[in-house]
């Protein structure tokens, strides 16, 4: 082997090894989750680039045989080892997520996964607007219709409220998400809600504002060419808790009626990660505690010792009864922020309470696990939403 040669395949064996460690890394913590930091982050990568990770780590492997085959050595062989078993462990991700994707009768389109597009990109909403002014702070919306909304009957709605903790956070955030909603019938609203500041909580303002928006939908349905008693309340985290809050009380009052003359009806309510019990979360230790106290502080306007009442109000088990909306909570298993078994208690008290609930915990996953667009992940949790939406506010499937 000539000296350019030999050199030739020692960059491409380091780039290789270099390239294949990390792969293997993010696997290692998001099938085993026990290494601080590593698995918080291997837990969103791995659900949204786990097809890339499979795909590379084979292409390493046949490289590894080539050279193998061409020269054999201890580091060769260790390569194709190493790559062999990174595509086996990504295999099994894989075949899990695909799993549970049809337990949950959703269609996943593999070649596409590896798509590098992102779930909020390249999605525009059709018009923004003010929907309400509480103390004077304009609170906007986000509206995606469909292209045909003024043919046939009224349209069901998607009302859509963003994450970030109670802090931050846009109602664009997964904007493709919400167009593709949109493309299968459903009038999509995303709304903003007062954040909570150092010098403002806001535990007992944003569930508000959600009820207003959704009095704002039955102000202004015919114009929206929608159908107030089809609305379906989807959040993300905190928007989750305020989802669930909103809709379980909606009949409850706590919206300023200049919002609109009453209430929709609530059609279903469908949450992924959702914030179940802010005390669990308060304590949950790991390397997000912090983190979350500060959301909690914020939001609430002190720690729990402080403000035990207010605590124990937000605790969203305590509004289950009998009646409520079917409800569709989508969790990962490995969220670090939110406790998975706050969310599987929620869920069994509220079958025992004779509720329509349906739990899909994706394996693998932390607390953004469906931010790539056409990811495994983000494939089943838009294709097990519409199939909920169709089921329960939908007079007929749409195809």
């Amino acid at each position: 082997m000539t000296g350019v040669a030999a050199l030739a395949r020692t960059g491409m064996l380091t780039i290789a090894w270099l390239v294949l460690l990390p792969m293997l890394a993010l696997l290692f913590g998001a099938m085993i989750p026990i290494v601080p930091w590593l698995r918080i982050v291997a837990s969103d990568i791995v659900p949204n680039r786990v097809t890339w990770i499979f795909l590379v780590a084979v292409t390493i492997a046949v490289i590894a045989w080539l050279a193998h085959r061409a020269r054999p050595t201890a580091l060769t062989r260790a390569l194709l080892t190493v790559a062999g078993v990174t595509a086996i462990g990504a295999t099994i991700v894989i075949v899990h997520l695909l799993q549970v994707a049809a337990a949950n009768e959703a269609e996943i389109d593999l070649p596409s996964t590896l798509s590098w597009r992102e779930f909020s990109e390249a999605a525009q909403p059709d018009r923004s607007l003010v929907f309400a002014r509480p103390q004077g702070e304009p609170l906007w919306l986000d509206l995606y219709r469909p292209t045909d909304v003024a043919v046939g009957p009224p349209r069901p709605v998607l009302l859509v409220v963003h994450g970030g903790g109670f802090i931050e956070g846009s109602r664009r955030v997964g904007a493709a998400n919400m167009r593709r909603y949109a493309e299968r019938g459903f009038i999509v609203i995303s709304i903003d809600y007062r954040l909570a500041r150092p010098d403002r909580p806001t535990w007992n303002l944003a569930t508000r504002d959600v009820r207003c928006a959704l009095r704002w939908v039955v102000s202004h349905a015919r114009k929206l060419h929608a159908d107030p008693d089809r609305v379906t309340v989807f959040g993300v985290s905190a928007g989750g808790n305020l989802a669930l809050a909103a809709a379980y009380t909606v009949e409850d009052g706590g919206a300023d009626r200049s919002c609109g003359p009453r209430s929709p009806s609530i059609a279903a309510v469908i949450v992924k990660a959702p914030l179940i019990d802010p005390l669990a979360s308060w304590w949950r230790p790991g390397e997000l505690q912090d983190q979350q106290r500060l959301y909690m502080t914020r939001y609430i306007g002190g720690p729990p010792e402080a403000y035990p009442a207010r605590y124990a109000a937000l605790d969203l088990r305590r509004l289950v009864a009998p009646g409520k909306p079917p409800t569709l909570i989508l969790a990962g298993q490995n969220d670090p922020l939110l406790p998975i078994a706050s969310v599987e208690a929620f869920a069994t008290r509220s079958a025992a309470s004779g509720n329509s609930v349906d739990l899909v915990v994706l394996p693998y996953a932390g607390h953004n696990f469906n931010t790539a667009y056409h990811s495994i992940a983000n494939q089943l949790t838009m294709e097990t939403i519409t199939r909920f939406m169709n089921l329960y506010s939908r007079r007929a499937p749409v195809s």
